[in-house]
């Protein structure tokens, strides 16, 4: 989750922002941009948890085994579309996400579900060999490895920053502030709502799921 929003800034507490609308936004980052619109957009990061769980039920029934569905990230940067690790966190890249919605709902987001169903049933197997090939076919998915997004603008490199959101909006918190609040050592909140900062991920989930702010 690394951006940066807009005119935000952080202070002893709290953070305040200093500027937003069209010249706010022409100075954020492709990362900055994809993760401001993932927040703008619910009901797509709805849509790829729904497919995502029912990918994987799919896949889960086939080999017999218990579904369990991923854990959606969006904190992928470079020029992967996606990974997947055997905890079953399927980590996905925002900005390709954003220009190749509909490819990453058809191809990456099966690709990706089968390493993790595969990771369950076959531990040890190739990363894309026969086991996963399978899984992809049962999932009605091309057993495509690489995919042929343009990766021009994945490809920037930016400084680690922390996505966070409140009741209201987005802000953006560095590496030190990140670590003091995961660690509760310090409390953030908004200046303009009063209510406490969450990371981006947590904040969109809650989203979704109609949890409180």
């Amino acid at each position: 989750m690394a951006w940066r929003a807009p005119g935000y800034r952080t202070g002893p507490g709290c953070l305040a922002t200093e500027g937003s609308g069209a010249q706010g936004q022409q100075r954020l980052n492709p990362y900055e941009q994809a993760h401001q619109w993932l927040a703008e957009q619910p009901d797509t990061v709805a849509l790829l948890i729904r497919k995502a769980a029912a990918l994987e039920c799919c896949g889960a029934s086939h080999a017999g085994l218990t579904p369990h569905p991923p854990r959606l990230v969006f904190d992928l940067r470079g020029t992967r579309a996606g990974s997947s690790d055997s905890a079953g966190t399927i980590r996905l890249n925002p900005v390709l996400l954003r220009e190749n919605t509909a490819a990453f709902m058809a191809l990456t987001l099966p690709h990706e579900v089968a390493h993790w169903i595969v990771f369950r049933w076959r531990p040890g197997a190739s990363p894309h060999g026969a086991e996963w090939r399978q899984v992809m076919a049962w999932l009605g998915a091309p057993a495509q490895r690489c995919h042929d997004f343009d990766v021009t603008r994945a490809r920037l490199k930016t400084g680690r920053r922390y996505a966070y959101r409140c009741a209201c909006r987005q802000h953006t918190l560095g590496a030190v502030a990140h670590r003091r609040s995961q660690t509760g050592r310090t409390i953030y909140r908004c200046r303009v709502c009063g209510s406490v900062l969450r990371p981006l991920d947590t904040a969109i989930t809650a989203m979704v799921c109609g949890l409180p702010q």
